[in-house]
Parts: C-alpha cells; structure tokens; sequence
C-alpha cells in the first residue's frame, strides 16, 4: 500500500443499478477538489453540512448530486474527507470518479480508507478488522459479533490485558531495583495469580473462535450415502424448497446441489451429493459425481451420513460424521437404530436435526454474555501465545526464579496483546491485512 500524504478517492458503494451511489475522497486535497468539481468556493463549504449542486467537468454538467465535507480530525479517516452522493449506476459514477481524479485525486487502495483511519489511531486493528467482517456478514449472528467488536468490545478487553500485564511488570521489575524488600509469600502467591487470571483469559477467548469463525464465515454441510438413501428429499426439506431432483430411480444426482439457508442467524451451505454404490465404469459421469461428493465432504464442516431406515450405516459417527436415518414414517424403520430419525415426506425429525447440526457445528458453544468472541486466526493465534507466556511467567514466580526471566515472559505476553491492537505491527501485516478489505473502505 502506497504512503504519503496525497488524496485517494474511491467509489464506497456496490457498482450496478441503484437509487444512489456515493463517492468518497480523503486527503488534504479533499475540499479543494470538491469545490473544484462542484462548482463551489472553498470557503463556501461548512464542516459537515450537505449542499446541493452539479459535479461538472470542462463546463459539462455530469450529474446532479448532495456533496458535504468533514473537517480531519473529526472524521473517519482523521483527514479531511468529501463524500459526493450521486445517482447509482457503474457508468455514472465512474465518471463521477474519473472527475475526481482529473481534480487531483489518485485511485484509494482496497482498504486504504480504513488503514488510514487505524494510522491516525481514529480506531484500533480489532475495530478494523470488524469492519470488514460487517462488509462480509452473511446472517444476522455475524453482524451482530462484528458490530459488537467495532464498538471495541474485543480492544477493550485486550486492553484490560495489556494493562494487567504493565501493571505486573512493574511490580517484579520493582523487586529488581530494591532487593534488599523481597517479596512475601502472600506477595508472590498475588502476583502468580494475577498471571494465571489473564493467561487463563487469554485461552478462553481463544478458545471462543471455533463459535467465532462459524458465525463469521457459516459452515458446510454435506449429506452423503447410498443412492435412494432418500438424501435429496431430505435436502430439499431442509432447504424448505424443492433444489435437487427427486426420483426412484437409482443415480439421479450426478453432481453436487448447494443451497444457503440461515437457521438461528447462522449462515449454512447445505451441499446434497451423489449417491455412494460402485460404478460400472470408473471413468463414467456418475463415478465422477461420486468423487466429487466425496472430495466435497473432505472439505466440509459436518458430513450428514444418510442411511435409509431399517438398513445399516456404511460410516460409523464421529466429531466431523452425524449419522442421519431416512423415511422414518416407514413400518420397516427401525426405530432403535443409531442416528437421528427423520421423514422427508412427513416433516418428523426435521427441528431435531438442525438444533443436532447447530449443536455440533459450534461445539455447543454460543457467544460469551459479554457478546465478545474472536473471529480470526490472526487474534486467536496471538492471544494462545500470550496465554502460554503468561502461564510460564506464574509458573517462575511460583518458583522463585530470578525476577529477570518472569519479565522477558511478561514482555512477550505484551508484544502478542500488543499485536492484536495493532500497537505492535509491521507494515508487511498491515498490507496483507488490508489487502483482504474492499476498494472504498
């Protein structure tokens, strides 16, 4: 990502047909670039208040807009940022922003506008990070955990952290300059518990991103088994809609189905496959079908392992296999058979299967009752480090280790916090970080 202090511009809303599309530019130029292409005097433009008028280029009237400028520091970026908001459609406000940059203004960087905003310490990393899971949300859950993170649920509990942990080191670092005090008993069972407190909190939100990247991302599940298994009826139940084709006869699913669908605000890809029997040809477009479904289940979160009631189950149950009986309406099923009983054609069993799908697919986790989970590898992997730090700075004050050795593991336990917030981060990791965000945010 290019530094400096030049003007960026980007358009900060979805391309294609709409009502309004608006136009957004950060800089030190912003205002004279929007008061060279709306017409206006510099001077003329009021912090924070939305004026009418015309973009025009050459004397061209372009497009009809509302325009306001905010005064750095007290907007997003910290800079002066104009917002131009125009009528929708790709074509016109591409040439709204090729305006803009005739003006002065250079093409912003995908996520430029929030890094900007991070570098001038208007938010921290995790408020970064969270605006670009609210760009990404895909159910109501994942909104609701990211919009708590922007509103610094996770920053302020890392800064609690940090806090505690300055707090400690300054405490053994005092024992360092005046030795001849020492420390109590009582003293040093204190401080080898205030360090288990903060490891051990550490650990549990670490701990929270298995719940934390299912609500980001959602989960996949795939139905296998037997062809006639009766898997595709059972999809298409769950979906609530007919979306894979149901016959008798045997090998009507070729390829793989997927359909979305959002039970209890979390977002899941059910994916309905080819019916598992061997093939006559190995090469054959049902065979393939086979090794697609089976290359998909590999790759999915849960398998739903279908079996036809009153017949045995190929694959035995395990963390990432639920077994599934079909047509349980049946008077051939089997009603103390393992695995959870459902019917298709009769509705039964159908709730008892989601809640079971929820319940594995979270591991019977939910988001803490401060609302606060980690949602990326990046947080989880930092904050696992500092939880071990910690951990090894109680145990050498549980032994009475030289005071020294306790402080280098505190200071690691800072540096990891510190790296979640962004205090202590490089320039490579913020590229690729941001990288990842949208152009116009």
């Amino acid at each position: 990502m290019r530094q400096g202090g030049d003007t960026i511009a980007a358009v900060a809303t979805p391309l294609g047909a709409g009502g309004v599309g608006i136009l957004r530019i950060s800089g030190p130029q912003a205002a004279s670039i929007l008061a060279q292409v709306t017409d206006t005097h510099a001077d003329e433009l009021r912090d924070r208040y939305f004026s009418y008028g015309h973009v025009q280029q050459d004397g061209r009237r372009l497009d009809e807009v509302l325009f306001v400028l905010m005064r750095g520091p007290r907007s997003f970026t910290g800079e002066d940022v104009a917002e131009i908001h125009g009528h929708g459609g790709a074509a016109n406000l591409a040439e709204l922003l090729r305006c803009v940059i005739a003006a002065g203004a250079r093409h912003a960087d995908p996520g430029e506008f929030t890094r900007r905003a991070f570098e001038n310490n208007r938010i921290d990393l995790t408020r970064a990070e969270a605006i670009a899971d609210i760009v990404n949300a895909s159910s109501a859950k994942a909104l609701r955990v990211a919009q708590e993170q922007l509103a610094g649920s996770l920053g302020g509990i890392v800064n609690s952290l940090i806090a505690s942990v300055v707090e400690l080191s300054a405490e053994i670092e005092a024992g360092i300059d005046f030795p001849e005090d020492g420390l109590s008993e009582i003293e040093r069972t204190k401080q080898s518990q205030q360090a288990n407190d903060a490891s051990r909190q550490c650990l549990d939100l670490a701990s929270s991103f298995g719940v934390g990247r299912v609500l980001r991302d959602g989960v996949d599940v795939v139905l296998r088994g037997a062809v006639n298994a009766g898997k595709s009826s059972l999809f298409n139940a769950l979906v609530g809609r007919e979306r894979s084709i149901v016959a008798p006869a045997a090998g009507t699913t070729r390829d793989y189905v997927e359909a979305q669908v959002v039970w209890e605000g979390l977002t899941i890809t059910l994916v309905d496959t080819a019916g598992i029997r061997q093939s006559s040809e190995a090469e054959s477009i049902e065979g393939q079908g086979i090794e697609m479904g089976a290359a998909r289940a590999q790759q999915a979160d849960l398998e739903l392992f279908v079996v036809s009631s009153g017949e045995v189950a190929e694959s035995g149950e395990s963390e990432r296999v639920m077994i599934v009986r079909s047509k349980c309406d049946l008077e051939t099923a089997d009603r103390d058979a393992p695995g959870i009983a459902t019917s298709a054609k009769a509705g039964t069993g159908l709730e008892d299967l989601k809640r079971a799908i929820l319940t594995r697919v979270t591991q019977g986790a939910s988001e803490s009752a401060e609302g606060c989970v980690v949602t990326n590898e990046r947080q989880r992997q930092r904050l696992e480090a500092a939880g071990g730090y910690l951990k090894a700075a109680a145990g050498l004050i549980d032994r009475n280790a030289p005071a020294e050795l306790t402080i280098v593991e505190l200071s690691a336990a800072r540096n990891c916090l510190a790296e979640i917030t962004g205090e202590e981060v490089g320039d490579e990791m913020l590229d690729a970080l941001f990288a990842r965000f949208c152009i116009g945010k």
